[in-house]
């Protein structure tokens, strides 16, 4: 009798949050909840998983919202078209993918390989562009970005903008062969990360070429709202940790010289030689890790990654409320980059274990649909 009880219980729970969106279901991540391991930390043991308390340490629970939210979802190879089996070692496998993380451009995918040249794909169905490769394959190219809402990239030394046809870049920028975080009319924002020895957050200023840092392991996002820029990061080492900073004002923060960028500073990095305490930390978790935020329709999401299972949520306060099982599998990155274009959102994912610190996937987010698409082979 108890035990229908509570079978009956979790239908009438699972009929009010799945009845706001039929087209939402959270039936296999439930299970997987169920059937992981307890938290040794808690004591929590898996019979007491519910959809309002999935899982739970000291300082959040994770529970399935009440306003989840429907994507259509797809997952698509694509292929490195200079793909080669030329190479000596197992570890040289990182040719074969991009090398500088892919930005979208005029609603397309562009994305660099080793052979200094584009590749293309149209975001409405994911085709070649063919011909507008061949307008930006008339020079071979190191490394890639977006500036100032332009495509540009690095070739001989030099940093090149796409107007109809290469031109050089006359402003200053400070980056070379890493990707960029965040940019607006102020500033250019980049990180490094080195493990559990830390990691730093720099704020280029565009005016006037100083460089400001604080600590930031190791940073991922970074969005504005009400003048203040929020940077979250995340770090896998040990049972995982993400933490989201609001950093005001970042002229405030410590600057720093140039040959000090990307260095240690006894014994660790540069980033917690900050003193100025000039952020606000609004969250600071600890084995649970967030590789990517963005707003979608006005609401603040977040890539989750907990007890060996990936999802898509919301934060309130301690409470985190998953709003789609996303593909419903697992998936692991090392140094994501989440970056808006317009209506589409870009996350860029590495995985050392594939291609060291080259990109091997992107998950977009547009309209109403989420589409990973992984280089080569499907990784899950």
């Amino acid at each position: 009798m108890i035990q229908h009880f509570y079978i009956l219980t979790f239908i009438l729970l699972t009929a009010t949050v799945f009845g706001q969106d039929k087209n939402v279901t959270f039936d296999k991540l439930i299970s997987n909840f169920k059937n992981s391991w307890s938290d040794p930390f808690s004591g929590r043991k898996n019979d007491s998983v519910t959809i309002s308390s999935l899982y739970r340490t000291d300082q959040f629970n994770v529970s399935i919202s009440e306003k989840p939210l429907a994507f259509d979802t797809n997952h698509l190879v694509i292929k490195n078209p200079y793909y080669t089996d030329d190479f000596d070692d197992y570890d040289d496998n990182y040719i074969n993918y991009p090398v500088s993380y892919s930005v979208i451009y005029d609603n397309r995918l562009v994305s660099l390989f080793r052979t200094g040249k584009f590749v293309c794909h149209k975001l409405e169905n994911m085709e070649r562009d063919f011909a507008f490769e061949k307008k930006l394959n008339s020079k071979k190219f190191k490394y890639h970005w977006i500036i100032d809402d332009k495509l540009a990239a690095v070739s001989g030394g030099t940093i090149y903008v796409w107007n109809d046809k290469w031109t050089t870049l006359k402003t200053k920028f400070p980056l070379e062969g890493q990707p960029k975080l965040f940019e607006d009319n102020e500033f250019i924002v980049f990180g490094d990360c080195h493990g559990e020895w830390g990691g730093t957050i720099y704020f280029f200023e565009k005016v006037s070429g100083k460089i400001y840092f604080t600590e930031s392991t190791c940073a991922n996002s970074v969005s504005k709202k009400d003048n203040k820029y929020l940077v979250l990061a995340q770090l896998g080492h040990g049972t995982g940790s993400t933490e989201i900073k609001s950093i005001d004002n970042p002229r405030k923060l410590t600057m720093a010289k140039k040959s000090e960028i990307r260095k240690f500073k006894e014994g660790e990095a540069l980033g917690y030689a900050d003193k100025s305490e000039a952020y606000q930390k609004l969250l600071d978790l600890y084995s649970i890790q967030i590789f990517s935020t963005f707003n979608y329709q006005g609401r603040q999401l977040y890539i989750v990654r907990l007890n060996e299972m990936t999802f898509l949520s919301e934060i309130k306060e301690t409470e985190i409320q998953i709003v789609n099982p996303l593909f419903e599998k697992a998936f692991y990155t090392h140094r994501p980059v989440t970056t808006t274009y317009g209506i589409y959102t870009l996350v860029n994912l590495d995985f050392y274990g594939i291609a060291l610190d080259k990109e091997i996937s992107v998950i977009i987010v547009g309209q109403n649909k989420i589409t990973k698409l992984d280089w080569n082979e499907r990784a899950e």
